[in-house]
């Protein structure tokens, strides 16, 4: 006879609920950023059946876009959606395994930490030198390059937050 499976989950820590709540809340502007491009495209195409348009839609959207992207990307860690390479880790066993999920979780905390820091640095750069799409709208370059600091800062905390949880369970 086996034991009674707990339905408990296992005590957070103060940082993985904050986290958690801002992974969520960045999913949901994730998710209101594909709902955005889904009417600003129908009404588009409902626009130029009457030989109009909004002439920012493909700008727009691809902001929005990008919007989902990044912002999505704590949310999806956390809720275990990223697709990974299962190869090597499908067939690996105990200390092995467990020593993979190390590796992969402190490289992507490190590609992550430098992919912020460049983008970063970038969006300094196109604030200090006041770059804007060459569009019908001059979009300062820096608005939505924004984002994607944030989107890679929520990321590095859930990282930061998985990483913690695990020492913490350390015995």
């Amino acid at each position: 006879m086996q034991p009674p499976r707990s339905t408990a989950r296992p005590d957070r820590g103060a940082l993985d609920r904050f986290v958690g709540r801002l992974a969520q809340a960045c999913g949901v502007l994730a998710g209101l950023a594909i709902v955005a491009i889904l009417v600003i495209v129908c009404v588009e195409t409902v626009l130029r059946q009457f030989k109009s348009s909004l002439l920012v839609t493909d700008e727009v959207a691809g902001y929005l876009n990008a919007t989902a992207i990044f912002l999505g990307l704590a949310w999806t860690l956390r809720e275990g959606g990223f697709i990974r390479v299962e190869f090597l880790y499908d067939r690996a066993t105990g200390g092995l395994r467990q020593t993979l999920r190390w590796v992969i979780v402190l490289t992507a905390f490190a590609f992550t930490a430098i992919l912020l820091w460049a983008c970063t640095r970038h969006v300094i750069y196109a604030f200090n030198r006041d770059t804007r799409a060459v569009s019908i709208i001059d979009t300062p370059e820096w608005i939505p390059q924004s984002v994607m600091v944030l989107g890679l800062v929520v990321l590095l905390l859930q990282l930061v937050a998985w990483i913690v949880g695990r020492v913490r369970d350390i015995p």
